[in-house]
């Protein structure tokens, strides 16, 4: 299924795009020079969006979305897709217990028989879990009526062992019907701006110098695991945790990263409303 859709305010599509997307994935990647290899940040601006190949255009992103978040605090959310593996959450969740970090897991509900014990150890270990469909399959593709039911179907497995609050399309594309289908099941669409393409490149390498380059505070880090990737953000990850904490960098779930972006906005409230420095004294 082919559908074009249009963030909110933005020109139409035209008849000639029947594969065109309105979409918003990432906007900011890298900016790399290795081996030869110039990879380019890509911000789209359009309205919509032609896929292609893997680094594509990126449409409108929508203010419903969460791509990152502006924090005076040190701090980054880490998020890791497409599990529970049985041959890599385990290891993960030992390396982020090493470094004092927090992960939201993306979870596929269909990769949960046979590792309940898993996503116990994810809660137990303060971890969170977000809704990452049934089966990893483009959700775009799916009729809005097919992707409702399978958002809920993930939503009422995923509850047994937590309420999940974010949702992440699978590879990444959204359209307008898709997220007011979440906000109307209590669903916030989460994306993120530092994404190293982790599921296309297989060189850790990559990920790694992406990551230390571009990630600052109140930024979002996409990874990814199972289909053999988990190893690459394993070894990702050991070279990425230490550096982070001995920069003083704090890694987060989204929900921590989303309470610092607020205690910023609270704080800005109070110094609007508070009176001029020169007046302070004589009050």
């Amino acid at each position: 299924m082919n559908r074009c859709r249009q963030p909110e305010h933005s020109a139409g599509c035209s008849d000639d795009d029947e594969d065109i997307r309105a979409v918003g994935m990432v906007s900011k990647i890298m900016g790399l020079v290795g081996l030869g290899t110039v990879l380019v940040l890509v911000s789209g601006k359009s309205a919509c969006a032609e896929r292609r190949g893997t680094l594509g255009l990126f449409g409108n992103a929508s203010p419903d979305v969460l791509y990152s978040v502006t924090t005076d605090q040190p701090v980054v959310a880490l998020t890791i897709d497409d599990g529970p593996d049985p041959r890599t959450t385990p290891r993960l969740l030992e390396l982020l217990a090493r470094h004092d970090a927090k992960a939201t897991f993306f979870v596929i509900s269909d990769h949960i028989p046979g590792n309940e014990d898993i996503l116990r150890r994810i809660m137990a270990a303060g971890h969170e879990i977000g809704n990452h469909m049934t089966r990893d399959e483009k959700s775009i593709d799916l009729p809005p009526e097919v992707f409702e039911r399978e958002l809920l179907k993930a939503d009422a497995i995923l509850s047994e062992y937590t309420k999940p609050r974010w949702f992440r399309p699978g590879s990444g594309w959204y359209d307008r019907i898709m997220l007011d289908i979440l906000a109307r099941n209590g669903y916030r669409c989460v994306l993120g701006n530092v994404y190293p393409l982790d599921a296309q490149f297989p060189w850790s390498w990559i990920a790694r110098q992406v990551i230390l380059a571009l990630a600052e505070p109140g930024d979002i880090i996409i990874l990814h695991e199972g289909k053999g990737r988990g190893e690459r953000t394993l070894k990702t990850l050991s070279a990425v945790l230490p550096a982070f904490r001995k920069a003083g960098l704090r890694v987060v779930t989204l929900t921590e990263l989303e309470s610092a972006a607020i205690s910023l906005n609270r704080k800005k409230r109070k110094q609007d409303t508070a009176p001029p420095w020169w007046q302070q004294g004589n009050r």
